[in-house]
């Protein structure tokens, strides 16, 4: 999950019209598939932040995975919601929002959410409301943002990778195994056309695949 002594204000890692931005997948605003959400925005946000190519679809994987039966794949699931030992994939944003308020009311302070697991309780000043911080588009560019911020600060992907959990050697260094296997798999797939997504109100992106450079492996 998602710990730090320091938080990232969003205005100042993000353009503003990304703050409230919908997608559109297909023409239909908001959610389009959602099982691809997680993964579409992790590339964006690996391109916006010069981060490695798959190293942050890695870290949602490991971070909010869920295995689909109907397409025997696991995905990135954004509406996760965990406190410690328990880990709640709802169907909605809603039905997350629920949850959340449902620990709270509990007595729970330590809650994760969304497609990256932000922290609640060491982030959640960060977004201007809960429902911010669910939000796949304000989770995934603020947790990218972060892990930048650790691989500028340790000089290592490999290092803030591990960070991005924890700052205990030992649990941050089994964390970073666990992201860079999801790392090595998505690397060892071919690069595929992603969905045709625009942020609201501007002219449609084309899906294309990249023209980047494959990387050769995880980046240290």
């Amino acid at each position: 999950r998602v710990f730090a002594r320091f938080l990232i204000p969003i205005a100042s890692r993000w353009p503003a019209p990304a703050l409230a931005f919908a997608l559109v997948f297909g023409g239909q605003a908001a959610a389009g598939p959602v099982d691809e959400l997680c993964g579409v925005l992790a590339h964006q946000a690996e391109r916006a932040e010069g981060i490695p190519r798959g190293l942050v679809h890695a870290v949602a994987l490991a971070e909010s995975g869920r295995w689909l039966a109907e397409e025997r794949a696991t995905r990135p699931w954004p509406w996760t919601v965990t406190s410690g030992s328990d880990s709640f994939y709802l169907p909605s944003k809603s039905a997350a929002m629920r949850k959340i308020h449902e620990l709270r009311t509990e007595g729970r302070s330590n809650i994760d959410v969304g497609c990256m697991q932000v922290n609640l309780g060491y982030h959640g000043h960060a977004f201007a409301s809960v429902a911010e911080a669910l939000e796949p588009a304000s989770n995934v560019a603020y947790a990218a943002r972060f892990l930048r911020q650790l691989q500028e600060e340790t000089q290592s992907w490999e290092r803030a990778t591990a960070r991005y959990h924890s700052r205990h050697p030992a649990r941050g260094r089994a964390y970073r195994e666990k992201v860079f296997r999801w790392w090595n798999q998505l690397l060892d797939r071919p690069l595929a056309r992603l969905p045709a997504i625009r942020l609201a109100g501007a002219p449609p992106a084309a899906g294309a695949a990249t023209s980047e450079p494959e990387p050769k492996g995880p980046a240290r």
